[in-house]
């Protein structure tokens, strides 16, 4: 129970306080106990095995042994019983076609959700709003085994007075719905809302529809929160400037009004949100470290590199150090102008689809056997 309450304090306290160096520590102690527990599964074990881990010589964060993210496509990586498991997250597998699978027990759900509305708290305030959602009710529908999406619209609930979907699908495509939408802005034109949505899906099905029939808004006190989805972008050869100001411009707001968030669903409920100087920032509860492309070891400040995420939110699955596919450059610690502490760093680039070599040979060695 000691270490429970150790992460209930963290995770429910205010955000952005613990310098590196003292956070750096805390975190170890949790995480090595955590080490211990995630030995239940044996795909985890035959890892740990493989490497020849020695969790009691473990000495500082980035020797935390890692999972690249796509082994949660191949594998079911539960670090609890199946009879715990309360809910199924899969990804939007946008890339391979192949979903993670997240395994949640109850612990770690509301965890998560406290991880993200605590973060959250500390860039939009507390506050109850109206809340728009450009993407459609059925993403959020009841089930058992719940999408990037409808997670991410689930956390972001929280901040709500009220609920109301931007869109509506028709066919395979999604579309808005026009009168819901004005409906929304008659209603909040002077006051304080939050918008959520999808990065791509706010950009190809929203603004430039939007743009095209010529349509704006008033809803200058919005704050719009999104995520996931700029690889196409990318491809598209839009940037962040380009993003912010036209989608600006569709709502009758400020560009500063725009707010980016990185996340993940191997990663619910730790988010990293552009602060006002463009950095992203890592709760009390979880930390980043970018690695060198070529050697895996930790980068200087000024270097680019994979990120990983590290989290003490999860019981059910190894949360604890996740190597992603996402290229990060590493910014500062401690000293950002907008005060707040730890680390941060800058969203690069999706990377060129890649495979750690050998991973999956590690994590099914123990299978294999039986």
């Amino acid at each position: 129970m000691e270490i429970d309450h150790l992460i209930q304090n963290i995770v429910l306290g205010n955000q952005f306080k613990v310098p590196q160096e003292k956070k750096g520590g805390i975190l170890l102690d949790i995480i090595k106990k955590q080490l211990e527990s995630n030995q239940i599964s044996p795909n985890i074990s035959s890892m740990y095995k493989k490497f020849s881990v020695n969790i009691p010589k473990i000495s500082r964060l980035s020797e935390v042994p890692f999972i690249p993210v796509n082994m949660f496509k191949k594998f079911d990586l539960l670090t609890c019983s199946n009879e715990d498991v309360i809910r199924i997250l899969n990804s939007s597998s946008t890339t391979s076609g192949i979903p993670s699978k997240i395994y949640l027990d109850k612990i770690t759900s509301i965890r998560q959700t406290q991880g993200l509305v605590n973060t959250l708290k500390n860039f939009i305030g507390k506050s109850r709003r109206p809340l728009l959602i450009l993407d459609t009710e059925a993403v959020n529908r009841k089930s058992d085994v719940l999408s990037a999406r409808g997670a991410a619209i689930r956390g972001i609930s929280s901040f709500a007075s009220s609920i109301t979907y931007a869109m509506d699908r028709k066919g395979e495509n999604l579309g808005i719905n026009l009168s819901r939408l004005k409906k929304f802005e008659n209603e909040n034109r002077d006051k304080e809302v939050l918008v959520y949505g999808f990065t791509y899906i706010i950009w190809s099905k929203f603004v430039k529809e939007l743009k095209k029939r010529n349509i704006s808004l008033s809803l200058p006190k919005m704050k719009l929160l999104h995520s996931g989805g700029w690889k196409k972008l990318v491809s598209e050869s839009v940037g962040k400037e380009e993003f912010n100001g036209r989608t600006a411009e569709v709502f009758g707001t400020e560009e500063k009004n725009i707010l980016d968030f990185y996340g993940m669903v191997e990663q619910l409920g730790v988010v990293f949100v552009d602060c006002e100087y463009g950095y992203k920032h890592i709760p009390d509860f979880a930390d980043v470290i970018i690695r060198d492309f070529n050697t895996l070891k930790e980068v200087e400040i000024g270097q680019s590199g994979i990120i990983e995420v590290m989290s003490i939110l999860g019981s059910s699955y190894p949360s604890q150090g996740i190597l992603t596919e996402d290229v990060g450059e590493f910014m500062g610690i401690d000293d950002c102008r907008c005060g707040r502490r730890g680390k941060y760093f800058k969203f690069k680039s999706r990377m060129e689809k890649t495979e750690i070599r050998g991973c999956g040979d590690t994590f099914a060695e123990r299978r294999a056997v039986k």
